[in-house]
């Protein structure tokens, strides 16, 4: 039996040879030219893959994704228990349905550009990752804290390699630190800025969408976008705009009995 499925495979690859052999020129070239674009492809995704391995939960794809109120039935309790005094649970919620829907495992986009690197010519837009899209400097910054009584703190956090941006928990606590820590930061260096709790939280929206590199111009121009102002794909006006409709729809949320 195996020797007849030996024969038959051998009859089947002689059958291709001389198949191959007999394709015209520009066959073999466009057969080629395929075989090693699906060889580019494939080693551009491992290595992409090897480096950000989170780019694996595309198979789950948007099917995680919820609706305000899921993310708040779902997430809320995490979302308090991080809270700062600064960075409310309504913010945080806010943030995690504009920044993925509520999806813990929601990845960024992919894009082209013109790069000498192959490896950079088609790859994932930046390293943000899961329900706040996290980004790898955002996780550094936050990683060697923890909240402690809606306090951030560095004392008895244990080692910073035990947090993972897609699990809820972590994401939550990270983002809350890192917010927390960078507002702070940004109102220290501007002494004289007397911010309501409302323009903290519009700060820390802005420093979630465009960095820390944007407070001092926002606090300057009194917590205010800079006209026709973008960070990335998005208009600032319209992500905070956005963030502060979220957070009236999640404080209602929050209002109803259980």
């Amino acid at each position: 039996m195996r020797r007849d499925a030996a024969r038959l495979t051998q009859r089947g690859v002689r059958w291709l040879r001389r198949k191959a052999g007999a394709a015209p020129r520009w066959v073999k070239l466009t057969v080629g030219a395929a075989l090693a674009l699906v060889l580019v492809a494939l080693a551009n995704l491992a290595y992409h893959v090897a480096r950000k391995p989170t780019e694996l939960f595309v198979v789950v794809g948007h099917s995680l994704d919820k609706e305000p109120e899921e993310t708040w039935r779902q997430y809320g309790a995490l979302f308090r228990d991080s809270a700062t005094r600064a960075i409310t649970p309504e913010l945080l919620a806010a943030l995690a349905q504009t920044e993925s829907s509520g999806n813990p495992v929601a990845r960024t986009y992919w894009r082209w550009r013109f790069a000498w690197n192959p490896f950079a010519v088609y790859r994932p837009a930046s390293s943000a990752v899961g329900l706040f899209q996290m980004t790898d400097g955002a996780f550094a910054d936050a990683a060697g804290f923890c909240i402690r009584d809606h306090e951030v703190t560095s004392d008895g956090c244990g080692s910073p390699s035990l947090y993972v941006r897609a699990w809820p928990a972590h994401a939550v606590a990270l983002t809350a630190i890192s917010l927390d820590r960078q507002v702070a930061a940004a109102l220290a260096r501007q002494p004289a800025a007397k911010p309501t709790t409302q323009q903290k939280q519009d700060l820390a929206a802005v420093i979630h969408l465009c960095g820390s590199g944007s407070a001092a111009g926002f606090i300057r121009r009194g917590f205010k976008p800079d006209d026709g102002e973008r960070c990335g794909d998005h208009s600032v006006a319209l992500y905070l705009a956005n963030i502060n409709a979220m957070k009236r729809a999640f404080r209602k949320l929050a209002e109803r009995p259980e």
